[in-house]
């Protein structure tokens, strides 16, 4: 064995000096970080929201769906005459604001959503969670189990934390009372209300075959592609009286599709988990085509509270009789499993106690908590306060909520204010842009990063493209060509509401824009769902689950029982919205683009 040149071995031995002084500096950079995020800490001294005046009385209203915990709190707040109906969905602040202003005096009910707005200031208002103020004489909040949501939970929480109310009623599934409990734990009195089902819930002892689904059925799906793939199975025995309901549909045409359906033109209704959200409408039977989602990370099979928050929607008190649910079957792919099915009916008839997931309410920052002085100090701002709060809450009934996002999206902002724009880059614009409630997960990002720009230019006189804000209203094209165009004519509101006069638009010119797109989907639908045909593999025409574009065989590696993958798009679906979409086109005298209203 030869020993290593001389030259060699100097050359290691120094790099080895390298290596273990790089070490110390980044072992000392890191105890410097860290005694500065403790100085900071202890400097700043951040502490847990707490508002000044507590409840006098909070009434919890807990049970399972179809209990009445709605609309005894709705009548509460009628009697009462003043205050807040909160929920996660604004389909649900539609619903308690049509059922309020049917019995109140013109005028007194107003709504206030992401998207619409009606006489916001009346004494009684109905909103989504995070439009709803900080204070007033009775707070009503629906779906309060979403405190434990991991995207959109910090809203529920701060509300419940910091909202000064004289007295609150907080509905919610009985699993989640210990989730809550210790956000109102200031208040003067609390009282439990334990609500038991109205109407009976039975479980179909076979599976149903599409031609014998019956009229009042809701049928769930968890994917698009699936809610189409579904609904044209369906349509073959019920030609016409086929509806679809999905959250990519806009707010105007997912309400008209549910008014059909409640009028009895449409029949069946093919829906996603969106109707689980306390969406009331006169269904007797709830069916299951899959009992498989994809959460955004994986799919899995459905928990039992997911699945009673659906089937629960199966015999409305007051719309129908009983309720029945059961599995759907003879859609090629689609293999629902009986037994998760039977676990989620036990926990909507209240027999059994449902999985929820035992998250902590989620404390998230507001710009006052950061000690922040310009915006570039705002991705060490939110690390440091990210530090302090998961160890202030670590004996606390909640957890620090992770601001990643915020951080990214700040760090995104700040080379754009390093020009011509940083005079409009001051700290309150950086964090009101931050916080813009507009999708960030990818392929969206960018279309937050644009609208940003674009209200940093207009404050600073720079010109702004109007169709950089708010895109034309698609010349024909398919459904989904006018559901893109509408989410981003609702990003344009979110921007508008809060930066007017961007690009010379308001957030009506928005609005106006999505409903265009809404009425346009509107008389695609039917054309749309006709012209679907069942998924099949695009190289051996084999029945798949419409999800998939090849099956199994085919898609092996060569030399394992098939060809290689195929990489195309499923046919039928896109091409389905195109040929509607020229029907529509030839409806209305040909393609036409986005006019202003004269």
């Amino acid at each position: 064995m030869t020993s290593p040149r001389p030259d060699t071995a100097r050359r290691r031995e120094r790099s080895a000096v390298r290596s273990a002084t790089a070490r110390d500096t980044d072992r000392s950079a890191a105890r410097a970080e860290k005694r500065a995020q403790q100085s900071w800490v202890e400097g700043a001294a951040p502490t847990l929201p707490v508002r000044a005046t507590p409840p006098a009385e909070v009434v919890f209203h807990l049970g399972p769906t179809n209990s009445g915990k709605t609309y005894e709190s709705l009548q509460a707040l009628a009697a009462t005459g003043s205050g807040v109906y909160a929920a996660p969905l604004r389909q649900l602040a539609h619903e308690a604001y049509e059922k309020l202003s049917a019995q109140l005096p013109s005028g007194t009910v107003g709504l206030s959503t992401g998207e619409e707005e009606i006489d916001p200031s009346a004494p009684i208002v109905c909103c989504t969670v995070e439009k709803a103020p900080m204070r007033g004489e009775l707070l009503v909040l629906d779906e309060s189990h979403w405190v434990a949501d991991p995207d959109r939970g910090h809203h529920w929480a701060r509300l419940l934390l910091t909202g000064e109310y004289r007295e609150m009623h907080l509905i919610s599934a009985a699993e989640a009372h210990p989730l809550l409990e210790p956000l109102v734990s200031d208040a003067g009195r609390v009282t439990v209300v334990d609500h038991r089902r109205l109407s009976r819930l039975d479980v179909l002892r076979a599976p149903v075959q599409p031609a014998d689904v019956r009229p009042q059925t809701l049928v769930v799906a968890f994917s698009r592609k699936t809610v189409y793939a579904v609904a044209a199975e369906l349509n073959r025995h019920r030609p016409g009286k086929v509806g679809v309901l999905y959250g990519a549909l806009p707010p105007a045409t997912r309400r008209e599709v549910i008014e059909r359906f409640t009028a009895g033109e449409t029949e069946v209704l093919v829906t996603t988990d969106v109707i689980g959200h306390g969406i009331n409408v006169p269904a007797t039977t709830v069916l299951f085509a899959e009992t498989t989602k994809f959460d955004g990370q994986r799919v899995r099979p459905l928990r039992s509270w997911e699945t009673a928050q659906i089937a629960g929607r199966a015999g409305r008190y007051g719309l129908t009789g009983h309720g029945r649910v059961g599995v759907l079957t003879g859609v090629a792919g689609l293999r629902p499993d009986p037994g998760l099915l039977a676990a989620g009916a036990a926990v909507a008839r209240g027999d059994a106690v449902s999985d929820l997931p035992k998250r902590a309410p989620r404390l998230r920052p507001e710009l006052a908590d950061l000690g922040a002085f310009e915006a570039v100090d705002l991705p060490e701002a939110l690390t440091r306060w990210m530090a302090w709060a998961q160890a202030a809450t670590r004996d606390e009934a909640m957890t620090a909520d992770d601001v990643t996002t915020l951080v990214l999206r700040v760090r995104a902002l700040l080379p754009l204010l390093r020009g011509s724009l940083g005079a409009a880059g001051d700290l309150e614009t950086v964090w009101r842009l931050v916080e813009l409630a507009i999708d960030y997960d990818p392929p969206r990002r960018t279309r937050w990063l644009t609208l940003a720009e674009a209200a940093l230019r207009s404050a600073v006189g720079l010109p702004v493209r109007p169709e950089t804000v708010l895109p034309d209203v698609p010349r024909g094209g398919s459904v989904e060509d006018f559901e893109q165009a509408a989410a981003a004519a609702r990003d344009a509101q979110t921007l508008l509401r809060r930066f007017p006069g961007v690009a010379g638009l308001t957030s009506d010119d928005a609005a106006w824009v999505e409903e265009e797109c809404a009425e346009s989907i509107s008389i695609l639908l039917p054309g749309a769902i006709s012209l679907v045909r069942s998924a099949r593999c695009v190289q051996c025409g084999t029945a798949i689950a419409p999800r998939f574009t090849t099956c199994r065989p085919c898609s092996a590696p060569v030399g394992r029982g098939g060809g290689e993958r195929d990489r195309r798009p499923a046919g039928g679906h896109r091409t389905a919205g195109r040929a509607a979409g020229r029907e529509l086109g030839a409806r209305r005298g040909g393609p036409r683009g986005r006019a202003r209203r004269g």
